[in-house]
């Protein structure tokens, strides 16, 4: 698979006269959690030459490619920008990924040193109790749960909550969120699952958690309680403007 992302990464580059500047592994592989037949969601940031930005019409900034288990993903660097200014929680999930299959220039260790001061716990917790949220839903109205849906609603539960204890971005591995499970059965209990879901597949349904469900809508109820707590923050915008000038001029290879 690895030879093919690559191969598939390069016919973009070619096809869209782009150049990618890194590209990572994202979803349940980079989270810790995969199943024998997870689909590998790869998501890339590229550069165009410097002429394309050039013009007065907006132009398209995404470019996809889907096909069977293989699923890849990639913003403009402008567009990509714009978004970790406003916190979004998909930039930093790529800039934190363990597993990386490209990178070109030095742009990702630029771009990781500037990421801190655009996170906003206030919208960081906003996005992550939203999903969680949602997958609580979903997971409440079914007798048998997807376990991928249970581990969906685990991590978003527990990014809210190590948001509001520990106030900055939560880390990618989803073991890392752990030591925020204080009850030692319900630790015991995740830990069983994640031993469960990497011998099942992707469709496998888990007969219900309801003890498990009542503990996370706890947290969410938690989290909600002290979500005004967080100030609007937004960082500068003149820092990632001078990294994008200076991507976006840097030589090609």
């Amino acid at each position: 698979m690895q030879e093919l992302i690559q191969q598939k990464l390069s016919e973009i580059e070619k096809q869209h006269e782009v150049q990618v500047l890194f590209a990572s592994e994202t979803g349940s592989r980079a989270w810790g959690f995969p199943s024998p037949d997870s689909d590998y969601d790869v998501r890339f940031i590229y550069r165009h030459t410097c002429d394309w930005y050039l013009g007065i019409d907006e132009q398209r900034d995404t470019i996809e490619y889907l096909s069977g288990d293989l699923d890849l993903v990639g913003w403009d660097i402008r567009k990509s920008l714009r978004l970790l200014r406003k916190t979004n929680a998909a930039m930093f999930e790529r800039l934190a990924s363990p597993i990386i299959y490209r990178q070109q220039t030095d742009f990702r260790q630029q771009l990781q040193a500037l990421a801190p001061a655009y996170f906003s716990c206030r919208a960081g917790l906003h996005h992550y109790l939203s999903m969680a949220h949602n997958y609580y839903k979903a997971c409440e109205a079914e007798d048998k749960v997807k376990l991928k849906s249970y581990f969906y609603l685990l991590r978003t539960t527990l990014c809210s909550l190590w948001i509001v204890e520990r106030q900055y971005v939560p880390p990618l591995q989803f073991r890392e969120l752990l030591p925020l499970v204080a009850d030692r059965n319900m630790r015991d209990k995740i830990e069983a699952l994640l031993v469960l879901k990497a011998q099942v597949d992707e469709t496998y349904r888990h007969p219900k958690e309801t003890e498990l469900e009542l503990y996370l809508k706890g947290i969410l109820d938690y989290c909600d309680s002290r979500a005004n707590e967080f100030e609007r923050h937004q960082g500068k915008t003149e820092p990632l403007n001078e990294l994008f000038r200076k991507m976006i001029a840097y030589p090609w290879h």
